[in-house]
């Protein structure tokens, strides 16, 4: 299903507003002072250097990991500003955000509550960063602009421009996002060995294996067969959707932000995992684990079966479990054809693109913000790999980042990813096969590279049967102001059903349903349907 079926033409009408005139109609915030006439007559913008020094404020995630370096004073910070600041006699000064406070610390700065306000605004989830559109957090940016002073950055994101408009006016700019292989369940292969277990090839089966882990107790006394944790609001529920899927359920019921509870899919999901939860196959404090910490401390101890999460050699959870238990061995399992549909299970696919990035209103330089994305774009491999014989080592094609290195030149997470996503999501060498061994060397523990090579080809298995969440093209105000609320209302439900006894299920989903209404689902589910029959008309 293409996803430019489903939105809204409007988008590839929409012409280009020149900030003069679009900063005169922004609301929020004001808008800078802007000479879009004189930025515009520059020549030889590539090498161009201000008269006087200027300042561009740029937001990286700050983590919190230990034993990384200051996100905003670093070696690499360091290096953007010699290499790309002082050459065009821009200050470049880093704005840390804490990775988990993203979304409150920039309404704060967008309230005007916080001090030092970054000239970027950005987010993954697209409801998010329409929501902070919908405050005028963002200057109206002028396509011909991003053309002269990002011009490959333009080229490498071009396709991605429908996502990139609110209301026909441009005021983002999306990075690119190759796949990833490294989303993965492990389960424990000497366990299956022990009991003569086959690999699974249903739902069903998968299942009996988790019973016959339960029963055999090979963990020890309170063995947990599948590890689960209490999770947000994304609730798939893949495998019990009808296929295909309408664009209007797409719409509705696809979203990352709030929770479809009331979706007879998601009843079915609940009631697999009441099941579950009965039947002893999840341990009996899941619903305490709220970032899924105790999962994994449960897998890396030997006392689980399986465990899903991004592969990372750090954390490093497959030697961790070694460690703990020598004689472990893990396997992931290939992709099945699920006997309701003829072929793979239907699942989510990722957006088409990554990061999506606004420019602050209050902006002075919007082209120096885009000569920054020019830079990022084209310092891609020496951002991302850092240097050669130091920090990587070549393979063939493929760089390959030196484990453990800890000198000043060491990069940051995931190869200092949070400086440049902006502009892409992954490492891209051009080549689909390079792409995979890339990732088996960066995801991958030593001697577990086979991993992500049966992850590629589970992926290209069922990669016909993967939807793309429908992305509205205008704000779903509901959302920004009850997405928290129905999280927590969500949150308490889907323990209630999940662990009830089963004969309760139906009376306990029917009250939860009209609370979770009540609470303002159906205020979103009303907005929802009005905008997409809104786009449906306009198409």
């Amino acid at each position: 299903m293409k996803l430019k079926k489903i939105l809204c033409t409007l988008l590839a009408a929409a012409t280009a507003v020149t900030m003069a005139g679009a900063l005169a109609g922004c609301g929020g915030g004001g808008g800078a002072n802007v000479d879009v006439d004189e930025i515009m007559s520059r020549e030889d913008v590539e090498n161009y250097v201000y008269p006087e020094q200027i300042e561009i404020k740029i937001p990286v995630y700050d983590r919190g990991n230990a034993g990384q370096a200051n996100v905003t004073d670093n070696y690499w910070t360091k290096y953007v500003q010699q290499e790309f600041g002082d050459k065009h006699n821009i200050k470049v000064t880093y704005i840390s955000i804490p990775r988990k406070e993203e979304v409150t610390m920039f309404n704060q700065l967008l309230a005007g509550k916080a001090e030092n306000q970054p000239d970027i605004i950005f987010n993954y989830d697209y409801p998010t960063i329409i929501s902070f559109a919908d405050q005028g957090a963002f200057q109206v940016l002028d396509e011909e602009m991003i053309k002269k002073y990002a011009p490959d950055f333009y080229e490498r994101t071009k396709e991605l421009d429908e996502y990139t408009y609110v209301d026909g006016e441009k005021l983002f700019m999306a990075g690119t996002r190759p796949d990833a292989y490294n989303f993965i369940t492990l389960v424990r292969k000497d366990w299956m060995d022990k009991l003569g277990i086959a690999e699974p090839k249903s739902t069903e089966e998968y299942d009996d294996m988790l019973r016959k882990f339960r029963d055999a107790k090979l963990g020890g006394e309170g063995t947990i067969p599948a590890t689960a944790s209490l999770g947000n609001a994304y609730y798939g529920a893949y495998k019990y959707r009808p296929y295909p899927l309408s664009d209007e359920d797409n719409a509705l019921y696809s979203d990352l932000t709030v929770a479809a509870l009331t979706w007879e899919p998601v009843k079915k999901q609940l009631q697999h995992d009441n099941m579950m939860f009965n039947e002893g196959l999840i341990s009996p404090e899941w619903y305490l684990d709220k970032d899924g910490s105790k999962a994994r401390e449960a897998f890396v101890s030997g006392k689980a079966g399986t465990y899903s999460d991004y592969l990372s050699k750090n954390p490093d959870v497959i030697n961790t479990l070694k460690q703990n238990v020598p004689d472990a061995e893990v396997t992931i399992l290939s992709t099945y054809d699920d006997p309701d549909f003829g072929h793979p299970t239907p699942g989510r696919h990722d957006n088409p693109f990554g990061m999506v990035s606004g420019i602050n209103i209050n902006c002075q330089h919007p082209e120096a913000i885009m000569m920054y994305f020019e830079w990022l774009n084209d310092n891609l491999f020496v951002m991302q790999n850092g240097i050669e014989g130091v920090t990587y080592n070549m393979d063939g094609d493929v760089p390959i980042l030196v484990d453990g290195y800890e000198g000043e030149e060491r990069l940051n997470y995931n190869g200092n990813k949070d400086m440049w996503c902006l502009v892409i999501e992954g490492k891209d060498l051009g080549d689909e096969e390079l792409n995979v061994q890339a990732q088996e060397k960066m995801y991958a523990p030593a001697g577990y590279e086979w991993i992500i090579r049966k992850s590629y080809e589970n992926f290209q298995k069922g990669k016909d049967y993967l939807y793309t969440d429908y992305i509205f093209t205008k704000p779903v105000s509901s959302l920004s102001t009850l997405a928290g609320t129905l999280l927590d209302n969500w949150l308490v439900h889907k323990v209630d059903l999940t662990n009830c006894k089963p004969e309760d299920f139906d009376s306990i989903y029917e009250a939860a349903c009209q609370d979770y209404l009540a609470a303002g689902y159906q205020q979103v589910l009303d907005e929802k349907k009005q905008l997409f029959d809104e786009e449906q008309a306009n198409k």
